[in-house]
């Protein structure tokens, strides 16, 4: 008996509730600004790097080089990304280069769950003022987040001079940073 009493007092309160019009309420809409994105966690998108490349020449170009490296290009993924790179560069034996190349890199294992992976990297184009075709492979350690991080790797920058009919040889510490 007393649970049936319960019921209709229950069945009572809610006759006041169910007899209201609810259109006069208004529900929260959604912020009127941007979606967030967390560009360092995707796979593809644009990226960027600096670089700084002392060197040592040997054979027909002995001495000290210098170069500097700036790329922009695109990552497809973890393991591939390619660009278009300029490296105004200083030797002593044929003095300002600047070459103009095409950059292919990628890391060697995945970096989803590690701070430094190896990877891999090759330049190849056109070397003004020296005239000649540029190839710079490197191999070295990348530190950091996947999308911002520091590289660290011993390149080797082969140029032959299709005029004068030299070739220019170095090898190099690369440092640098992608974002």
């Amino acid at each position: 008996m007393k649970k049936l009493i319960a019921i209709l007092a229950f069945g009572l309160m809610m006759i006041p509730a169910l007899a209201q019009n609810h259109t006069g309420y208004k529900l929260p809409e959604e912020p009127n600004r941007a979606k967030y994105i967390d560009f360092p966690s995707q796979d593809q998108g644009l990226w960027f790097a600096a670089q700084f490349t002392p060197a040592i020449g040997f054979g027909g170009a002995r001495g000290i080089w210098a170069a500097a490296d700036l790329i922009a290009g695109y990552r497809t993924g973890e393991f591939f990304r390619f660009g278009l790179g300029i490296s105004p560069r200083f030797d002593q034996i044929s003095g300002f280069g600047l070459p103009v190349y095409v950059d292919l890199r990628g890391n060697i294992i995945s970096q989803e769950s590690r701070m430094a992976v190896p990877y891999w990297n090759v330049d190849l184009g056109w070397a003004f003022n020296n005239n000649g075709v540029y190839f710079s492979p490197t191999v070295g350690a990348r530190i950091g987040m996947p999308r911002n991080d520091f590289i660290v790797g011993l390149t080797y920058i082969l140029q032959h001079s299709i005029y004068a009919g030299r070739v220019f040889s170095a090898v190099g510490l690369r440092v640098g940073y992608e974002f």
